[in-house]
């Protein structure tokens, strides 16, 4: 019987977390299942792994993403998980490199992806924040209107953080892609 090992961690930077899960797979501890802050791990063979994360939101309908992940799986890729719209995938690491986007064209339309959902969360966020602690809130100190508003606002700050990180990486890739014509 393997050994398992479970994390509580929670990542709000969706690279850092797919480092970690390396740096996990290294040790060899490979990643078998994960939630929102949750992760399961097996113990195997240290760097048997190579750990990919993506979101695969706005691939089209569910038939498309099923195409896109039998085709990753004819390329030696396997599926580990897919939880809302975030996929862990693997491949063996005695196979070569591992990288979902080999070209700077196909990494800006998946760096857009992820952007403009950040952006829509980052957005209606500071929405909600904003009727709810100006327009919605009363005069009473104890106002549920207040808290979720201050709530919202607080979920639009993290959130502002890795929406800044794929602002900036977008706006190096534009450049790469115009100056090298990729």
């Amino acid at each position: 019987m393997k050994e398992t090992k479970i994390k509580l961690r929670l990542f709000f930077d969706y690279e850092k977390e797919e480092k970690w899960v390396n740096h996990m797979a290294e040790k060899g501890w490979h990643l078998t299942t994960f939630g929102i802050g949750y992760y399961a791990f097996k113990k195997g063979d240290p760097g048997e792994y190579i750990y990919r994360n993506e979101m695969i939101y706005e691939l089209g309908s569910k038939d498309d993403r099923k195409e896109y992940i039998d085709f990753l799986q004819l390329s030696g890729i396997e599926l580990v998980k897919v939880v809302f719209n975030w996929a862990y995938f693997r491949k063996k690491a005695s196979e070569g490199p591992f990288e979902l986007y080999s070209d700077t064209s196909s990494k800006l339309a998946y760096l857009n992806r992820v952007f403009y959902l950040f952006s829509s969360v980052f957005f209606i966020n500071v929405l909600i924040g904003i009727v709810n602690t100006t327009l919605l809130s009363d005069e009473s100190k104890n106002s549920i209107n207040d808290f979720v508003g201050g709530l919202n606002i607080g979920i639009a700050t993290i959130i502002l953080f890795p929406l800044l990180k794929v602002i900036n990486k977008r706006r190096n890739l534009k450049q790469k892609l115009e100056i090298f014509n990729d």
